[in-house]
């Protein structure tokens, strides 16, 4: 009959590995960002993505322009919005994806819930090349981006070229990444692996996220602080669409629940966090093995 002071260390190795195995695949699979304390990028406003951001872009002479709102709360589209250079003004249509889903219930922002509509700015009729002009609008119009903070400045490129057309989405990647309800509170998210340096993408381009549910997102390229593209999650299907510099849309590539790989970590807090008891259950006899294994230690080098 063996003792516990007889557990060998291998047999404690294999052990360890067994029910931390078990444990990671009962630990539940919460709705939505890395596992740190900062808040999601998107929601941030000062790091949604657009086209507008930059004043020192050159766009194509037919380009459109466009920016990823919030609008979970108050959200009134641009209005009365135009292309200003001198004497000569370009009207803007103003168009918005997603605007269904704004201006909803406090309590329905959270988990998988992040409310955005795509605004998008349509000249109406093509630029000027090499020109500098000043997005305006009389409501609610796009942050200032040039140095003085005063006006959005939209540049044309001197080639007159019209923009590419939209590129294939057949080599972009999908992962859920977990987050943890325990420590920080940080949310999952899905992480998008794109060739964001496709002509296309760097003329003003974006890719266009559909929820299953109707709610909207875009992208373009990483975030510069994190290098990661990242996107709210789900627990159902998304599609996406490539749309050139100019509005054309591509071919749509939609990924199911299952065509995505799903990151599977262990982390104290998330057992700690709003779990299985089944995992609590697992976890317990690690903690049992890894102090037996310290008072083994303290033994032997008592007795040396």
């Amino acid at each position: 009959m063996h003792s516990t002071a007889n557990i060998s260390s291998t047999t404690r190795a294999r052990t360890l590995a067994g029910l931390a195995c078990a444990a990671l695949f009962v630990l539940p699979e919460r709705p939505a960002a890395a596992l740190s304390c900062d808040g999601p990028a998107w929601e941030d406003e000062w790091a949604m993505p657009g086209s507008l951001r930059n004043p020192d872009a050159e766009f194509p002479v037919d380009a459109q322009f466009w920016e990823l709102r919030g609008c979970a709360y108050d959200f009134v589209a641009p209005s009365g919005c135009r292309l200003e250079r001198g004497d000569d003004v370009i009207p803007v249509a103003v168009e918005v994806d997603g605007g269904e889903h704004c201006n909803v219930e406090p309590s329905y922002v959270g988990g998988e819930n992040f409310p955005d509509a795509i605004v998008r700015y349509v000249p109406e009729r093509s630029l000027i090349p090499n020109r500098t002009y000043v997005l305006a609008c009389d409501a609610n119009g796009p942050a200032v981006n040039d140095e003085q903070g005063q006006y959005t400045v939209v540049r044309s490129r001197l080639d007159p070229t019209p923009a590419a057309a939209p590129g294939s989405l057949d080599d972009i990647a999908l992962e859920f990444k977990r987050g943890d309800d325990g420590c920080c509170q940080a949310i999952s998210y899905l992480e998008l692996q794109l060739d964001h340096v496709q002509p296309w993408l760097q003329e003003g381009g974006y890719v266009e996220v559909l929820y299953d549910d109707g709610q909207v997102f875009a992208v373009r390229e990483p975030e510069v602080w994190t290098t990661r593209i990242e996107m709210p999650p789900t627990k159902g299907g998304l599609e996406f669409t490539p749309v050139a510099a100019d509005g054309t849309r591509g071919e749509t590539r939609r990924f199911d629940r299952g065509d995505y790989h799903r990151e599977l970590i262990y982390t104290p807090c998330a057992v700690i966090g709003d779990t299985s008891p089944l995992a609590l259950w697992l976890s317990a006899p690690l903690l049992w093995i890894g102090t037996l294994g310290r008072r083994r230690r303290r033994a032997a080098g008592g007795a040396s």
